[in-house]
């Protein structure tokens, strides 16, 4: 998660603020996505991973999110139910795929949901707005860091999250390298709202994977054009 609220962003987007915020939102969050049937066995991002979106978001009322692969829908409906008045613009790349037609299916009743596809990669830098918040679930790795190093050189958006950043991953192990003050998902102070799943998860002795949102600096730690270079070597440095 990237945030970009230069004076109060890093009091809002600390790990110990966005973890009491999540403490008192929960209730709330809870009733909200207890309309969404569970639906457990597809990937994409649990309910614990997007309460922590909508802890950080929120303070910033945004009046439209971007949303960067959307599978089978669900995160994409949890933020149309938990944002109603903001604009959901979400983009997936494959429109043949079985998933697509499920989430066309499952958010055909949102009227705050605007469902695009392409790349995200050419479509979100051209719908990007002042105050946005923006989800990355797609593309992956280090595609999806250069993607929101571009978004958050604009200096437009409010908060950018990025999915898939597991442990010993390349793409984490860039992050701590070159982000000193980032912290993840699965931050111990996180791991309690993981009750959220076990309610959420009909499946018996259920192994569920965990893809991890990265939550870094709202300021660039080091210059675009060195953190740029880096990602465009591989990501070695």
């Amino acid at each position: 998660m990237i945030l970009h609220m230069p004076g109060t962003a890093p009091a809002l987007l600390s790990k110990t603020a966005l973890a009491d915020r999540a403490d008192t939102l929960l209730p709330e969050y809870r009733e909200i996505i207890g309309s969404i049937p569970p639906e457990a066995g597809f990937g994409g991002i649990w309910e614990s991973e997007m309460l922590l979106f909508y802890a950080a978001a929120k303070p910033y009322a945004p009046k439209q999110i971007l949303e960067s692969g959307r599978a089978r829908g669900k995160s994409t409906l949890i933020l149309a139910l938990c944002f109603p008045e903001s604009r959901i613009v979400s983009v997936e790349y494959d429109r043949q795929s079985e998933n697509a037609a499920a989430a066309e299916a499952k958010l055909k009743p949102c009227s705050n949901v605007e469902l695009l596809y392409g790349d995200s990669r050419q479509v979100l830098p051209e719908r990007l707005q002042a105050s946005d918040a923006v989800l990355i679930d797609g593309p992956k790795d280090f595609r999806a860091l250069k993607l929101a190093l571009d978004l958050l050189r604009t200096g437009k958006p409010c908060a950018v999250f990025v999915h898939d950043f597991p442990p010993n991953s390349p793409q984490r192990k860039f992050v701590d390298r070159n982000w000193p003050n980032a912290f993840f998902g699965d931050d111990p102070l996180f791991q309690r709202f993981q009750n959220l799943d076990n309610e959420r998860d009909p499946r018996p002795n259920p192994q569920r994977r965990y893809g991890i949102f990265v939550c870094l600096t709202p300021r660039l730690p080091s210059p675009y054009w060195q953190l740029r270079m880096k990602l465009l070597l591989g990501g070695r440095s």
